[in-house]
């Protein structure tokens, strides 16, 4: 049965390039990063191409050496810098608008360090409208499957009766690995072609996500 999105139960928003635009802080950093070692910068169009879970996997093929730079070193590398800017990154636009007006209850499920998401929800002035802000112990973003089994579990609530909205392909395999729908949002961190690989709807922006007229 199709369904509006109110008529959802519960609803688990992703953070990073879904409600928070950082890809082009995101791009910034890892151009730095390169152009520091004397090597060639990344494209936007391709960075939305290879950026991918577990994050080790994206680095490898942007062409990261382990051997000469260990993925922990370079992952906190990357994340120092970003910890100093990511304050300059809005929210996406409409973000804040269909989060205040949303009856239905909802959570965020992300591959953030925990610790750091709670505060830039705070800075936001979001806290109080999520049921919960689940994130991981560290900032190796592996992955968020055993973070998000754990949160619906908690929740209590059917999985199909869950909607997941996020960015990435990532969002749509743990959706499906854990029986929710998924609605994938266009302009995060992977673009729009790999997104479509996923068979589930893709929008364009967080605008369309009108409660009385988007239906899966």
């Amino acid at each position: 049965m199709k369904k509006t999105l109110d008529q959802y139960s519960h609803i688990i928003w992703d953070w990073n390039g879904t409600l928070f635009d950082d890809s082009s802080l995101t791009l910034s950093i890892m151009n730095g990063m390169l152009s520091r070692r004397g090597r060639p910068s990344v494209s936007k169009e391709k960075y939305a191409e290879l950026f991918d879970f577990p994050v080790s996997d994206y680095y490898r093929q942007i062409g990261w050496d382990f051997e000469k730079y260990s993925f922990e070193s370079l992952s906190d590398e990357f994340i120092e810098e970003y910890y100093r800017r990511h304050r300059e990154c809005p929210l996406r636009q409409g973000a804040e608008e269909i989060l205040r007006a949303n009856k239905v209850p909802q959570s965020i499920l992300t591959a953030s360090k925990q610790t750091d998401i709670d505060l830039l929800v705070k800075h936001f002035g979001l806290d109080g409208l999520f049921a919960g802000v689940n994130g991981l112990n560290n900032h190796h973003a592996a992955g968020k499957l055993e973070i998000g089994r754990k949160w619906v579990k908690e929740l209590n609530v059917a999985p199909e009766n869950i909607l997941m909205v996020g960015d990435t392909t990532h969002d749509a395999v743990l959706a499906k690995e854990l029986g929710m729908d998924c609605v994938l949002i266009e302009s995060g961190h992977q673009n729009k072609e790999r997104l479509e690989k996923c068979s589930v709807p893709v929008i364009r922006n967080l605008k369309e996500l009108v409660w009385d007229k988007f239906r899966l």
